[in-house]
């Protein structure tokens, strides 16, 4: 599934990187090696609509521009399957034709200005559905991005050690799809190779996150623990047991950490037992509602996994690099939003 998914669409942004180049080269051999005569909008001779236009246009490709990089690479889960020089590329290549055509929007072509209708009628539709899927897309970022503040949230320790994927993630559906464990957050290990899997993935042994330790988040103590479920089969998901093998533990103030979908018999703690911050717990699976190896996390207000009555807390980590889009910043007392990578 997810070696499909690379093969398909990392060729298909290199393929897309590639075009916006070659539209990069056009418009600038017409525009400084043919000299198209351009006139700034500012100017007298240019109208009031074409003004207006123009500075529409620029404000809708700016909006466009950040809502399509922002929609491809964090809200939309499978993109986390290319290949980083891919999205690297894109990123770069589609980024500067947007701010070339960002600075072009401040002039206007004669051809324009003394163009058949035909020519303002195709310039009023470009404005139109530079707008359109502005209006569509930007406003995933301000709805998707908001997080509770660090007073509202529980501060822990990152769980895993090494360079992890988050999958679902966040505050909102947008990016989260634990619809009854809001905040909730699924890890997967990278490898070295920047894959998730190995192999065939045709079994749990090629992904990463498989047989990786697990670590306490914070001081506490055990409050439950299941050890004896299935963690070994591929796409049979445990509809009845949904977290699997797991482990909760009492993190004080009435917050109790969740952990899923643990390997059978790997839990190295036993109920009751005190743990420190950074206390192995045991080792990450496939057991329960899971297609593939992954740790699932959430902070929760109950010290068993019963779901009547549950409430899930937002929290943040304490310290770690993460990585949105293209580059690795070291951060403290962050959230994660899917897609983001993170490393202690």
């Amino acid at each position: 599934m997810f070696k499909q998914a690379e093969i398909i669409l990392t060729p298909v942004f290199l393929a897309i990187s590639t075009l916006f180049l070659i539209i990069i080269i056009y418009r600038v051999r017409n525009i400084y090696f043919k000299k198209n005569a351009r006139v700034s909008i500012f100017k007298k001779e240019v109208g009031i609509l074409n003004k207006v236009g123009k500075l529409t246009m620029a404000i809708s490709l700016f909006f466009m521009a950040t809502g399509i990089i922002y929609f491809i690479f964090i809200v939309t889960l499978p993109s986390a399957v290319i290949r980083v020089y891919a999205k690297t590329l894109f990123c770069i290549i589609f980024s500067t034709w947007a701010i070339f055509e960002i600075y072009l929007s401040f002039s206007v072509s004669e051809k324009l200005l003394n163009g058949s209708k035909l020519r303002k009628v195709l310039f009023l539709f470009t404005i139109l559905l530079c707008m359109t899927i502005a209006t569509y897309l930007f406003p995933n970022i301000l709805k998707s991005l908001p997080f509770p503040s660090e007073s509202e949230c529980v501060i822990v320790e990152l769980p895993v050690k090494g360079v992890w994927l988050v999958g679902h993630a966040g505050a909102t559906k947008l990016t989260n799809a634990h619809t009854s464990n809001l905040y909730a957050i699924d890890f997967l290990k990278l490898g070295t190779d920047g894959r998730l899997h190995k192999g065939s993935e045709n079994v749990v042994t090629d992904f990463y996150s498989y047989n990786e330790p697990v670590y306490a988040p914070a001081d506490g103590h055990i409050t439950q623990i299941v050890d004896s479920l299935e963690s070994d089969l591929m796409g049979k998901a445990d509809k009845i047991n949904l977290g699997g093998n797991y482990i909760i533990i009492d993190i004080g103030n009435d917050k109790y950490a969740y952990f899923g979908h643990l390997i059978k018999g790997s839990i190295t703690v036993e109920e009751g037992q005190s743990v420190k911050a950074g206390k192995l717990l045991g080792f990450v699976g496939n057991s329960g509602n899971s297609f593939l190896p992954h740790l699932h996390m959430h902070v929760q207000n109950k010290p068993i996994s019963n779901p009547e009555g549950r409430i899930t807390y937002p929290f943040r980590f304490k310290e770690m690099k993460r990585k949105r889009l293209l580059f690795w910043r070291n951060v403290t007392n962050v959230a994660l939003i899917r897609n983001d990578l993170v490393g202690d």
